[in-house]
């Protein structure tokens, strides 16, 4: 248990690392991610252009692009549990990110596309409520809907990570009641 749960956290920290402190892969995944963002951004025809190699503007109302808009936490924290799965085959983790990974990745990258648009487009009031509103409830619901369900197939597909997690929890129960005990 603690070996998975060491390899989860290794993994997971090696890949967010990788890409917040190897500039070539944090320029990398946030140019992308901005690219992406305006050609989705521009699918749906609102009036987007890229002003610098990480920024974006919709109806001329500029969006940063930094590392946290990536969604490269949470691409690391699903790369490192789905390779903590001890007794899984090699086939069934690959599987298993295949689905997890990039349909966080895309979900992403609509996320952002909303977020600069409903900015640019003041789709909830002025620029900065609207913005507000899009990235801090509307995106930040999405979100958490998304992971869940991600979660839940990741679970469903890989129960040695449910057998991980149970392991945790019924260690830090009887750590709990050793140290209540004293």
């Amino acid at each position: 248990m603690f070996i998975s749960l060491s390899r989860a956290a290794s993994v997971g920290g090696l890949v967010y690392f990788m890409f917040a402190e190897v500039e070539l892969l944090n320029t990398w995944i946030i140019s992308t991610v901005t690219d992406q963002a305006i050609w989705v951004s521009g699918k749906f025809g609102f009036p987007v252009a890229q002003t610098a190699w990480n920024e974006l503007a919709v109806n001329g109302l500029a969006v940063e692009i930094i590392l946290a808009c990536t969604a490269i936490e949470s691409i690391a924290l699903f790369s490192g549990i789905i390779s903590s799965a001890t007794g899984a085959t090699t086939a069934r983790k690959f599987q298993v990110f295949m689905i997890s990974v990039p349909v966080i990745y895309i979900l992403n990258i609509i996320r952002v596309s909303f977020t600069a648009s409903a900015y640019g487009l003041s789709w909830f009031g002025t620029p900065d409520e609207s913005f507000h509103i899009s990235e801090h409830f509307i995106t930040k619901a999405g979100s958490l809907l998304a992971l869940m369900l991600i979660s839940y197939t990741v679970l469903k597909m890989l129960p040695e990570v449910a057998d991980m997690i149970d392991g945790v929890l019924k260690m830090m129960k009887s750590e709990f009641h050793r140290l209540i005990q004293r």
